[in-house]
């Protein structure tokens, strides 16, 4: 019982010394406060899977009500700003200049039941966006047909029904500002700690690598947190994310993936010792898997092989199948059990890996 109050009167009064440098250091201030704003503001509202103003060109030189029905349905949408030729000539000669990113061709030319779409492929995710687009509306306006002839097709989209791409966006955003508050916050604390010749000082003292260990993790934790809170109220009250799953299950979740994120950039400080090095691993270790392996900007079901097995190696997955359940989905229960135990795994591990090098210094 002595030991234990001993332990937690070290913990209290080294996380009362870390907590007034943080106070001191504005630079902590930035990351865990002002990062979060700046990332809100430029993927929520500077990055969009929303195909607008699409460029069209539209050659209909037949006479059939269905065709008819298409080009208006084509006009009418909001998403195409549509140009009507009346030759095929034209109409390529618009695309080769890049004056149209498509054109649809309702033509005699063509076989029975049939319509070409051509598509500038120059960006090919637009393309494919702008392809769906056309094909979608077209679709659409087949299905009111197909209603009039007695045959009624009524698409209903699942957990995103309005198909918001700020929606996708918010979960993988969270997952990218969770990373890098906790990886660059701790990444530079042990490493400060050494080239600031205070490290020393602990070294003389009887703390124990536990208590060091919590005292770095704690005050961090409040200030990642405090970044959190920003981060879930620009998703409900700015972005109308909607909880479908439970505000517990995302509260949990990012706790523990913040706790991860913390013990990983605390795993680098303590290898490297150098503020610098520690900072552009950091940043590595944290900005790169949660952008590009986490599935938030690349569908992983399309990657190489490879490409996944490094991807689910990598904690951002599974936090971020757990925000998707969490924001959207709901349910999922074999899910969310399988990713939190996946989670809290990482979060053992990468503890008992920051306490090792706390250690390996303390006794070095």
């Amino acid at each position: 019982m002595i030991r234990a109050n001993e332990f937690w009167r070290h913990v209290f009064a080294l996380s009362l010394k870390e907590t007034r440098q943080i106070l001191r250091d504005r630079s902590a201030i930035l990351v865990g406060a002002v990062l979060p704003l700046i990332l809100l503001i430029l993927f929520g509202y500077g990055i969009s899977f929303d195909v607008k103003d699409i460029r069209l060109g539209v050659v209909n030189d037949l006479t059939q009500p269905h065709s008819t029905l298409y080009a208006q349905a084509l006009t009418h949408n909001a998403s195409f700003d549509v140009s009507h030729f009346p030759s095929r000539r034209e109409a390529l000669r618009a695309l080769d200049r890049f004056e149209i990113e498509a054109v649809v061709f309702f033509e005699k030319t063509t076989q029975v039941g049939q319509t070409q779409l051509l598509v500038d492929a120059i960006d090919a995710p637009r393309a494919t966006m702008v392809a769906n687009s056309v094909l979608s509306t077209i679709q659409s306006a087949g299905s009111v047909a197909q209603k009039e002839a007695g045959i009624s097709v009524i698409p209903r989209i699942w957990f995103n029904e309005s198909a918001e791409s700020r929606w996708y966006l918010v979960p993988g955003l969270i997952v990218i500002i969770l990373t890098m508050i906790g990886t660059m916050l701790t990444g530079l604390v042990i490493a400060r700690e050494w080239e600031r010749g205070t490290m020393e000082a602990l070294l003389a003292t009887p703390i124990s690598p536990w208590a060091l260990l919590f005292s770095k993790i704690i005050p961090y934790f409040v200030l990642g947190a405090f970044g959190w809170v920003l981060c879930m109220v620009a998703a409900v009250f700015v972005y109308h994310v909607p909880i479908r799953g439970g505000l517990w299950l995302i509260s949990l979740s990012s706790a523990i993936y913040l706790l991860v994120s913390l013990c990983i950039g605390l795993v680098i400080s303590g290898a490297t010792r150098s503020q610098f090095l520690s900072s552009q691993i950091a940043l590595l270790a944290s900005f790169l898997p949660a952008v590009i392996l986490s599935g938030f900007i690349f569908d992983l079901r399309s990657a190489p092989h490879w490409a996944n097995v490094v991807a689910y190696a990598l904690p951002p997955v599974y936090f971020l199948e757990l925000l998707k359940v969490g924001f959207l989905t709901g349910g999922m229960h074999a899910l969310v059990i399988q990713n939190l135990f996946v989670l809290s795994a990482y979060a053992v591990v990468l503890l008992l890996l920051a306490r090792h090098f706390c250690q390996k210094r303390l006794r070095a």
